[in-house]
């Protein structure tokens, strides 16, 4: 389950990722390819083509001061394949993970495209993507949630 946060200025995070650095927990860099016959994502392990199962999304106005989210249950299921069709386009992205605590249910995920610069073998980091993730269905407004997501959206705001 992903929970987004609405019309959000995606422009100033990189301002604010310092922010984040006590909190950080993991990340992983991966190819997402996008192609006629869908998306895949690659890494140094495996090429996995990602199918989409939707699901019902809800909105929830002033969540917490202005900020409203959007909560998609919908997700991926992983199919491994071995070949992609070579039309396609690509894009290099930085999945990183931040939580209050290891005890915690849900995580704040920070997704960045890794370019190039000018051919020269320095990356440049641009946030695109930013919301919060659990594995389990959770109800957002539980109090014990809500603590934690609050704690991110304080520091956004």
């Amino acid at each position: 389950m992903k929970i987004y946060i609405n019309n959000f200025n995606i422009d100033i995070l990189y301002n604010l990722l310092d922010l984040f650095n006590d909190k950080y927990v993991d990340s992983e860099t991966f190819i997402e390819i996008y192609s006629i016959d869908g998306i895949y994502k690659i890494n140094d392990k495996y090429i996995k083509k990602l199918n989409i199962i939707d699901e019902e999304i809800k909105l929830f106005h002033h969540y917490y001061k202005n900020f409203t989210l959007i909560v998609d249950k919908s997700y991926f299921i992983e199919e491994n394949v071995h070949s992609i069709n070579p039309e396609h386009i690509f894009q290099k992205i930085k999945k990183c993970y931040f939580k209050n605590n290891n005890q915690s249910n849900i995580q704040l995920v920070i997704e960045s495209l890794i370019m190039e610069e000018n051919n020269q073998k320095k990356n440049l980091i641009q946030p695109k993507d930013i919301y919060f993730e659990t594995t389990k269905n959770i109800d957002i407004n539980d109090d014990f949630i809500k603590k934690e997501i609050i704690v991110f959206l304080s520091l956004l705001n």
